[in-house]
């Protein structure tokens, strides 16, 4: 066994060694004496002995070195007279090529094996071409993904983002799981998630647009007004398709700031993605200056056609704001073609009738969405004018219909679930609100201590008064979260559009 080790690392060393001395013979040609015959023999083939196995603990296995070596009756001779001994670097490429290989090989089953041991969804195939390894973090990120959602169904938040950010560490280049890491980061580590969020922009500009508005619906859950200024300005300009949400978010937005200087702004820009808004602008400029004569004015003035359906919400929406709400429902009858769904009509005539006191009329219109089979997007329309407009009866009868009807609550419907939570909260229903606390705590089986302290809210048992405080830690459409912030934090200066805070 010792001989047959110490043959082997013969072998190894001799491969390189013995070859190199042949080539260097085979340059040098007569000047140099052979190095592997014996000097002492004739140099002929079959008659020269090698001189290159005599401490092999078995000569005959230096073959594998040179093949040149074979055995006659007289014992081990070289087959080639000394001008023909050459090198053999084929074979030289074949040990060491295959046995750097087996070792690769090996190592590789190794890594597999280890990996599928533990749970990581790939194949052999990932792991032993080069060309396939970029799939082993993916896979290692694709099973802290799975860890981290079953952590977090089971209510064990903190190990749940532990998870995710162990995910994101193996694989960064993942869009989606850094978005679902920014997006959980939202109420806890708000810092974190701006900057992974905008980690994002730069390095998926295909997924912009859906990057773009995850980011907004985190920062108007936190009451980010700042950023949602500086984001929404600059993707009016560059998402020409969503550029209508943009302009919302702006104006709300700088609103809630009472700073006019994005909107001078825009409204300096002369690229035709700026143009379109410049008169909603204007007109928005005018009112918080106080010019509430020529605002109206511009308002009634010609606009040129076709126009956005936001622009048609913004005349609506401001005429109701400024009391002229017989003039905001002419305007909207006359319009309700332009309008690109029966949300924002619903939305708009409802705000109207409650601003005009007209509870016959509003009465009738809330009649039109309680009567038949209620829908999601009707739910909210309700829920987001009951927030605005408190009215305790109407929210029984909604809330009765939704028992009846049995909504399920899964994850398409958990934002109307959470609506109708804050909904009963806003109208002052303090038995139904905790009615429905129970329910969204027997849903997820945890404690769910998010919406107990929403409760408490409520009840106004925190003594806290930002409901931004709460909004990150519950899945609301934007629609509510407008609602919420309108009704709880109205704007600091702009008073004729601030609806009167409610108890």
């Amino acid at each position: 066994m010792l001989g047959w080790l110490a043959d082997l690392f013969r072998l190894v060393w001799g491969l390189l060694y013995w070859n190199l001395r042949k080539a260097w013979f085979r340059r040098g040609r007569g000047r140099a004496r052979c190095p592997c015959q014996n000097p002492s023999d004739s140099g002929r083939a079959f008659e020269t002995s090698c001189e290159a196995c005599v401490n092999w603990d078995e000569p005959v296995r230096f073959r594998r070195v040179c093949p040149l070596l074979v055995t006659t009756p007289k014992g081990l001779r070289c087959s080639a007279n000394t001008a023909d001994v050459r090198p053999f670097w084929l074979r030289v490429a074949g040990w060491y090529g295959g046995t750097l290989f087996a070792i690769y090989l090996t190592g590789a089953i190794a890594v597999f094996t280890f990996l599928r041991t533990i749970g990581y969804p790939i194949s052999i195939v990932h792991v032993t071409w080069p060309g396939l390894w970029y799939r082993v973090p993916q896979a290692r990120g694709w099973f802290f993904v799975q860890k981290s959602q079953r952590a977090l169904a089971a209510g064990r938040t903190a190990e749940g983002l532990l998870y995710l950010s162990n995910a994101y560490q193996f694989d960064p280049g993942n869009y989606q799981i850094a978005l679902t890491l920014a997006k959980n980061f939202q109420a806890g580590r708000p810092h974190e998630s701006d900057a992974l969020f905008e980690r994002l922009l730069r390095e998926h500009p295909a997924q912009r647009d859906a990057t773009a508005q995850e980011w907004f619906r985190a920062l108007l859950s936190r009451g980010d007004f700042q950023k949602i200024a500086t984001l929404a300005y600059t993707e009016t300009l560059v998402d020409q398709t969503h550029a209508h949400v943009w302009i919302r978010a702006l104006l709300f937005a700088t609103r809630q700031l009472g700073d006019d200087t994005r909107l001078r702004s825009l409204l300096a820009n002369p690229s035709p993605s700026s143009v379109e808004w410049h008169p909603v602008i204007k007109i928005e400029l005018l009112l918080r200056a106080g010019r509430l004569r020529e605002a109206r004015a511009n308002l009634d003035g010609t606009w040129s056609t076709p126009v956005s359906p936001f622009i048609l919400y913004y005349r609506v929406s401001t005429l109701t704001a400024l009391g002229d709400t017989y003039a905001a429902l002419d305007l909207l009858e006359s319009s309700r073609a332009r309008l690109d769904d029966d949300e924002a009509y619903f939305t708009l005539k409802l705000d109207a009738l409650a601003a005009a006191s007209a509870p016959r009329l509003l009465q009738a219109k809330l009649d039109e969405l309680l009567v038949p089979k209620l829908t999601l997007s009707r739910a909210m329309v309700l829920c987001a004018h009951l927030i605005r407009h408190p009215d305790a009866a109407t929210f029984a009868r909604l809330h009765e219909k939704v028992q009846r009807e049995q909504l399920p609550l899964d994850s398409t419907s958990a934002g109307v679930w959470f609506t109708l939570l804050c909904t009963a909260g806003a109208v002052g229903d303090l038995p139904r609100l905790h009615a429905l606390v129970v329910t969204l705590k027997l849903a997820a089986n945890s404690p769910f201590i998010a919406v107990s302290v929403i409760e408490a809210f409520f009840r106004g048992e925190t003594g806290v008064e930002k409901i931004t405080t709460f909004l990150p830690v519950i899945p609301l459409p934007i629609e509510i979260n407008y609602a919420l912030i309108e009704r709880y934090s109205p704007p600091p200066r702009i008073n004729f559009l601030a609806p009167a805070k409610q108890p």
